[in-house]
């Protein structure tokens, strides 16, 4: 019982993780330096490069933490169904890799425009830089079909269990729809705040369980029956 709660502790330990570190890598890096001028914001990026630099890492955490929330979830669920439970890993797995091959495309408009200007001028240069940002956030967004998916086997796995509040469950396989139309919305609609409003039940759905998962934790005598059968 006390092996059930730890994992649940440091499942939600590693969701606030992710949490924190995706929000800073948003609200103080990407929004404090990428603006709509190519100019702006190489300027931005001269004058802030180690806010850069923290923000890639931050990025890089995050996706970590992402892959690492899963696991600790797969110990906690695995007993109520091995292969949906393998499902969410495999799924997260993916969206971490693609996580981390996106910060990539973060960090490049720091070299663009610290490069001296040769056969591409300064403008050029800046404006490539603009682009890799761009690049960026379409691909969090392809990235977002997988941290879709890995919250609908989650959610199964929750409805099926009898430790945990269906509820959540519920809130996962919305998120999951959601998350999918936010994509299609995104790609086909070029809509990006519709893509946002579609990606909030998905923020309330993790906000709201990680603090369960903090806070209340599982119940143990049910988790203990599950595991015995």
């Amino acid at each position: 019982m006390a092996t059930n709660k730890k994992y649940a502790r440091i499942a939600g330990l590693l969701f606030l993780l992710m949490v924190v570190t995706g929000l800073f890598a948003e609200l103080f890096f990407r929004q404090k330096l990428v603006a709509a001028d190519a100019a702006a914001t190489a300027q931005n990026i001269l004058q802030n490069a180690l806010l850069l630099r923290a923000g890639v890492l931050s990025d890089i955490v995050m996706a970590l933490s992402y892959l690492l929330t899963a696991l600790a979830l797969d110990r906690l669920l695995r007993p109520v169904d091995r292969d949906l439970s393998m499902r969410m890993v495999l799924f997260a797995a993916a969206g971490s890799v693609i996580l981390l091959v996106n910060t990539l495309f973060e960090f490049l408009p720091l070299i663009l425009v610290s490069l001296q200007p040769g056969a591409i001028n300064a403008e050029q240069l800046q404006e490539l830089a603009q682009i890799c940002f761009l690049a960026n956030a379409n691909g969090y967004m392809i990235g977002q079909v997988f941290f879709a998916l890995w919250v609908f086997p989650l959610g199964l796995l929750i409805w099926r269990s009898k430790f945990i509040p269906k509820v959540f469950g519920v809130l996962f396989l919305i998120e999951t729809f959601c998350g999918l139309l936010a994509v299609a919305a995104h790609f086909l609609l070029g809509s990006r705040d519709v893509a946002d409003v579609l990606l909030l039940p998905g923020t309330i759905a993790e906000f709201a369980f990680l603090f369960f998962l903090l806070i209340r934790g599982v119940n143990a005598p049910k988790n203990a029956e599950i595991r015995a059968a």
